[in-house]
């Protein structure tokens, strides 16, 4: 008889041990509040990963583009100086994303550097691209077909500049230099044409001497809108020439506060 009182202090200890529906309720709330507290801490965490890799992108683009520079009397790469078919500008007066002509099977912008000194062509996507450019527009550019391929990152051309040398390129129609070399490229555009990176709500500029800033893409003055697709190419001309003053601008101002072009 001595030894029951022991075991059934041993039967009490084993009930002391388990969970009870209710602990077990608190102890999975706990949990889903601590994700729920943690997760957007690490998507921001992810988005800033992202938006930094984006901008040693670029700066690894500019080191292409001077070095293409010193190859070629310090002019900075461009599309051919021929008329486009939609619009009454040269292939290389526009600023664009697009980096090889299939129709013409020829370079455009960025494309030049692909032929010369940038062994990584995979520089020219963005992380945070929305889009499949990353892998179907890398695949293009690699075997140079005949159709189109295109970039992650706006490039300036010759638009809105009056001179196409690296050590300067003269000035904007706002009379301010012209500075931008190329951004983060975003469309707001209807359907196939919507394409972000950071979700257009950060841009990455790329400076003439390889400096990249980084600005917050204040009422979209950063991203082609969907009313500038409506009127091409004239309205989208516009449009491009607003998006690089604005980002000649940034580097002495808010962007958004850009005074209108004439």
């Amino acid at each position: 008889m001595t030894h029951r009182p022991a075991r059934f202090e041993l039967s009490l200890g084993c009930r002391r041990s388990a969970f009870t529906l209710v602990e077990l309720l608190v102890v999975v709330a706990i949990i889903a509040l601590l994700i729920a507290i943690l997760l957007p801490s690490l998507n921001r965490a992810r988005a800033q990963s992202k938006l930094t890799i984006c901008g040693s992108n670029l700066r690894q683009a500019g080191t292409g583009v001077h070095l293409y520079a010193q190859q070629n009397g310090d002019a900075i790469p461009r599309g051919p100086a021929e008329q486009m078919p939609f619009a009454a500008q040269n292939w290389d007066e526009w600023a664009t994303n697009q980096v090889w002509i299939g129709g013409k099977r020829a370079p455009l912008g960025l494309g030049a550097l692909i032929q010369h000194d940038l062994t990584q062509p995979k520089v020219l996507y963005c992380p945070a691209d929305d889009t499949n450019d990353p892998s179907e527009e890398l695949e293009k550019i690699v075997r140079q077909p005949d159709e189109d391929a295109f970039c992650s990152y706006l490039y300036r051309q010759r638009d809105q500049t009056t001179r196409d040398r690296l050590d300067h390129l003269g000035f904007n129609d706002l009379k301010f230099p012209a500075r931008a070399l190329a951004l983060d490229a975003n469309s707001l555009g209807p359907g196939d044409f919507t394409r972000t990176n950071h979700d257009a709500r950060r841009v990455n500029i790329l400076y003439l001497e390889g400096h990249v800033l980084r600005f917050e893409n204040r009422e979209n003055v950063l991203s082609i809108r969907e009313q500038d697709y409506y009127g091409f190419p004239d309205t989208m001309e516009r449009r491009l020439n607003e998006i690089m003053v604005a980002a000649d601008y940034a580097e002495r101002d808010d962007p958004s506060r850009t005074p209108p072009l004439p």
